[in-house]
């Protein structure tokens, strides 16, 4: 476009040439997870996508988890996990190139990597463990939203599981059957770890103070189970992804909703977005001036040339039009 002097003023994106995407695969194959993280480097034309993702207890890598990541797009696949393979995408090693920017979430320490990197490397944000916070009324089934919150419990230490509701009858439905329901699950070490330690379970005077400890909390997922649940959604301003209503299961966005499940977490969501297609590209600006703009120019940057005491800056403009 034409800037007010008349200079053609741009930007151009450019995929990043080399990524690094961290995949989780220790204690459960999140085949998801590369489609949600390698894909979208694919479709923005990143030419080299290293993965990096830890083997199971036999040394190896699930075979779904494999061809997932091949049919995304990955280039490179390294089995090797936590912060190690953090330092690796980052500095390099013998054997792995480093990277300009890394992706993808992981346990606690992959995330304090990601963050001690930063700088030495672009990073996407910062998604730790899971994270849901399911905000309700008395409208809600208990059997629904008991399922929502075992369903991120199920991934294990650190996850994060917080019920706001303004009734005290839901609330205790709920917690009987968080109970029931998680006696038939098969990941009995995680989620009783996880709903010991990381889950709460909150009664509040008005749903009002729900969004205010939504907002403050910033959950990966906030799901709203209201009869105004958009009127509510409106006023949440830092949450990862929002599902409304009570079909809205949690684990469609894990799975196939669309947007990628790769959220921030940890707070993070008060600063950082999801994963996007953008994030695998670097935008540069494209300024253009002929002899009339930069005459145009000038006399703005004479002025702010003066003001600044940078006499060479107004020189390096005027000498163009003596």
């Amino acid at each position: 476009m034409k800037n007010a002097q008349g200079a053609t003023v741009g930007e151009r994106f450019d995929p990043f040439q080399r990524v690094g995407i961290y995949v989780p695969g220790g204690t459960a194959p999140l085949v998801s997870t590369a489609l949600m993280t390698v894909t979208l480097a694919a479709a923005a034309g990143v030419p080299e996508i290293a993965v990096m993702t830890p083997a199971d207890t036999s040394g190896k890598i699930n075979d779904a988890l494999l061809y997932a990541l091949r049919y995304a797009g990955a280039t490179e696949i390294y089995k090797a996990g936590g912060a190690q393979a953090i330092a690796a995408l980052a500095y390099g090693t013998a054997t792995i190139r480093p990277v300009a920017k890394i992706f993808g979430p992981g346990n606690a320490y992959v995330v304090e990597a990601k963050r001690q990197v930063f700088g030495a490397v672009a990073i996407d944000l910062l998604p730790g463990p899971s994270e849901i916070l399911v905000l309700a009324d008395a409208t809600a089934n208990p059997a629904w939203i008991a399922s929502d919150l075992l369903a991120q419990a199920e991934h294990g230490k650190g996850s994060q599981i917080l019920f706001v509701t303004n009734s005290a009858r839901l609330l205790a439905s709920v917690e009987k059957a968080l109970r029931e329901q998680a006696a038939k699950l098969a990941r009995q070490q995680h989620l009783l770890e996880v709903l010991e330690r990381y889950c709460i379970l909150v009664l509040v005077k008005s749903l009002a103070d729900g969004v205010a400890i939504a907002n403050d909390f910033a959950p990966e997922h906030i799901a709203i189970a209201t009869k105004e649940d958009d009127a509510l959604a409106a006023q949440i301003r830092t949450s990862g992804a929002i599902f409304l209503g009570g079909y809205s299961a949690v684990v469609a966005g894990d799975f196939v909703a669309g947007p990628s499940h790769t959220l921030p977490t940890g707070g993070a969501g008060k600063s950082f977005p999801g994963l996007t297609v953008d994030m695998f590209q670097r935008r540069t600006s494209i300024v253009r001036l002929d002899e009339k703009s930069l005459r145009k120019s000038l006399p703005a940057i004479a002025t702010f040339s003066a003001i600044e005491g940078l006499d060479a800056h107004g020189r390096s403009a005027a000498v163009r039009l003596e």
